[in-house]
C-alpha cells in the first residue's frame, strides 16, 4: 500500500481577505487608500499602566483600549460569547467608566494559552467618553511623546 503525502492546507488570514490589490507599478487613488486603512485605533497597554476591566465580577487585564472598544487577555476560550453584551467597568487610574460592550472575537494566544476578547462599546454617556478621550490622549503623549502626532481616536 502506498502512503500518500499529505500537504499542510494554506490557510488565508481573515484580515487580509477581500482587500483590493492593486496592479504592479499601479498607484491607487486616495480614495482606494481609505478603503483599506484601519479606521479605529487602540493604545497598547503596558503592564504597568492601571487598567482594567471588571465584567460580572472578574477583573480582567486589558490589553489595548481605543474609543470604541477594548481588548480583554482572558484565561479561556468559553469565558464569553461572540455577539453577546456585557455590562463593563473600565477602572482607568482613578477613574471608572461604566459602559455596555458587545464581544466582537475571542481567539486563542498562540504563546501564552490565554486567550484575547475584543469588545466593541456599545454604550456609553457624554461624561464616560470625555473621561475615556482624556485617559487615551495623556496616554498616546506618555507612549509616544509630546511631539508625536496624536492618534485619530475614533473620530472619523
Amino acid at each position: 500500500m502506498t502512503k500518500k503525502k499529505s500537504e499542510p492546507e494554506e490557510t488565508t488570514p481573515w484580515e487580509l481577505t477581500d482587500l483590493p490589490v492593486a496592479p504592479v507599478g499601479a498607484k491607487p487613488a486616495d480614495a482606494d487608500l481609505k478603503k483599506i486603512i484601519r479606521k479605529n485605533y487602540r493604545e497598547p497597554i503596558l503592564d504597568d499602566d492601571t487598567v482594567c476591566a471588571e465584567i460580572d465580577g472578574h477583573i480582567h487585564r486589558v490589553c489595548d483600549v481605543g474609543s470604541r472598544g477594548l481588548g480583554l487577555i482572558v484565561p479561556s476560550l468559553g469565558g464569553f460569547l461572540t455577539g453577546t453584551p456585557y455590562n463593563v467597568t473600565l477602572h482607568v487610574g482613578d477613574n471608572t467608566i461604566a459602559l455596555r460592550g458587545k464581544v466582537t472575537h475571542i481567539s486563542p494566544s498562540e504563546t501564552s494559552g490565554e486567550c484575547h476578547c475584543g469588545i466593541e462599546f456599545i454604550d456609553m454617556n457624554q461624561k464616560d467618553e470625555h473621561t475615556l478621550q482624556h485617559f487615551l490622549a495623556t496616554h498616546h503623549a506618555r507612549l509616544f511623546g509630546r511631539t508625536s502626532r496624536p492618534a485619530d481616536l475614533g473620530l472619523d
